[in-house]
């Protein structure tokens, strides 16, 4: 188990999470997710004792296993049999029985090597046995791990090879609470649909970290959510399908209640204050506009503040569904100024000539029939009479 109290996690000068309090119990499987940068990474690796929070207590209860994006390198001259092994401590059992084995061959040494031998063997059966090393076995071969590899030594594997066996020997080493930090790395399609058919099935905790969404489904029953805006943990005792429909609510809900400018400030957090302000402006909101609540805003308000999040937030791809509905001239000529200086790529749905215009479309595509063409001039006649 592990149970954060009043914690405080920092990157330098940057403050990633403030007074959280959190634990993870057994059974519990949280899914720990949040926009790249958010700190989740850094998150886990405090979770595990590598770093230090800045203020507040982490109190780890049981053993702790941790799969970082980068598992640390092994000893290159191990097999892979005993990494894996290693994590039970069964591959020193192991080697202590075959020197005894080894050792009884010779005459002078023979009662001696019998002790050794039965003291090795108890020690053996006492982490595992063969039952211990069979599972080993089946962990790594789930994992995509041929037979042909268990004896080689761990230094002549592929990167992706080596991450899997890190896996596999933190699976097998059968801790408490489980961290991993995007464990579907490297592994194939049947590796990935073993790995969540083994969470799932775990008794322990776990935090995870997964961009697999998938395996998030169908493993966790609770959400941390990091919001880096205000450098907090948001803990949601659900599954994620249930989480991304309750965090859909709570954002719309945080979205009519924040100001303009915070809005657009949290679409958009690369922007500095004095840039929110310039971009609300070209948006025709100025002065006391960019303080007003957005949930007071009027219809052709709203798209506008939709556009100006939009072009602002760094997205490769804008979706526009008739773009200059509601709006008035002035309005409707700076979301279309917006439109035609934005530099990514824009699917847009209109009737209305001008946007065609701003848009200066390369390709069209007609429906209902979903017939596709590079665009021309004799399309515009089309747009005008529809």
């Amino acid at each position: 188990m592990i149970t954060l109290r009043g914690v405080d996690v920092r990157v330098g000068a940057r403050l990633l999470l403030s007074g959280v309090t959190a634990h993870v119990a057994p059974g519990d499987r949280v899914g720990l997710v949040g926009r790249n940068g958010a700190g989740k990474t850094t998150l886990l690796k405090t979770l595990a004792g590598e770093l230090q929070p800045a203020a507040g207590t982490i109190t780890r209860t049981g053993e702790v296993g941790y799969l970082p994006q980068d598992p640390a390198a092994a000893d290159p001259s191990l097999s892979v049999t005993a990494r894996i092994l290693s994590a039970r401590g069964l591959d020193e059992a192991e080697r202590a029985l075959r020197a005894a084995e080894a050792a009884m061959s010779d005459p002078a040494q023979q009662e001696r090597a019998m002790r050794r031998y039965v003291r090795a063997e108890a020690e053996f059966e006492a982490r595992g046995g063969y039952a211990a090393q069979a599972e080993a076995a089946r962990i790594a071969a789930g994992l995509g791990l041929p037979d042909r590899v268990m004896t080689q030594p761990v230094g002549t594997l592929s990167g992706g090879q080596r991450r899997r066996v890190e896996l596999a020997r933190i699976l097998f080493a059968g801790q408490g609470t489980l961290l991993l930090d995007e464990p579907t790395n490297h592994l194939d399609a049947d590796s990935v649909a073993w790995l969540r058919s083994f969470l799932a099935s775990r008794t322990g905790g776990l935090v995870l970290i997964s961009h697999d969404t998938t395996l998030l489904d169908d493993t966790v029953n609770r959400i941390w959510r990091l919001d880096a805006d205000r450098a907090a943990l948001e803990v949601h005792n659900t599954g994620r399908r249930t989480y991304l429909a309750d965090r859909d609510a709570i954002e719309r809900g945080r979205a009519r209640q924040r100001a303009v400018a915070e809005n657009l400030a949290a679409a958009a957090p690369h922007l500095g204050d004095g840039e929110v302000r310039r971009i609300l402006g070209s948006f025709l909101f100025g002065g006391d506009d960019a303080g007003k609540p957005a949930g007071v805003l009027s219809g052709g308000e709203k798209t506008r503040l939709a556009l100006a999040t939009l072009v602002s937030s760094q997205a490769n791809v804008l979706l526009l569904d008739e773009p200059t509905n509601n709006l008035d001239p002035a309005s409707r000529d700076e979301v279309l100024a917006a439109v035609a200086s934005y530099q990514g790529a824009v699917v847009m749905v209109t009737h209305a000539d001008k946007a065609v215009e701003a848009l200066r479309p390369d390709r069209v595509l007609l429906l209902p029939d979903g017939v596709e063409d590079m665009w021309n001039s004799d399309y515009a006649g089309l747009v005008s009479l529809a």
